[in-house]
């Protein structure tokens, strides 16, 4: 059995099939502390390098799930921190 290590933590490929904790997508592993899918992750971690500030254009409720989370940057990325996600190990 293959593994794969993300931020210095051990993830088996037959938890691969897990659940990204921000969309409800298929996790690819551990990222920044939380299970997440390579979408999430890339977006978190691009947010945080770029220092971006988003804004909600409504009431800072929007569904983030594997459909809708293109849809508003501002709730992605609040959802990213409220399940955990951390911004140490990246380099900005």
């Amino acid at each position: 059995m293959q593994q794969f290590f993300t931020m210095g933590m051990p993830v088996n490929e037959s938890s691969q099939r897990d659940i990204c904790v921000v969309c409800n997508d298929n996790a690819s592993g551990y990222h920044y502390g939380v299970m997440s899918c390579e979408g999430c992750k890339g977006f978190f971690r691009r947010t945080v390098q770029k220092n971006m500030d988003y804004t909600c254009h409504k009431e800072k409720q929007c569904p983030v799930d594997r459909v809708s989370r293109n849809r508003c940057q501002a709730c992605r990325f609040q959802k990213c921190l409220d399940k955990g996600m951390t911004k140490v190990g990246i380099f900005v």
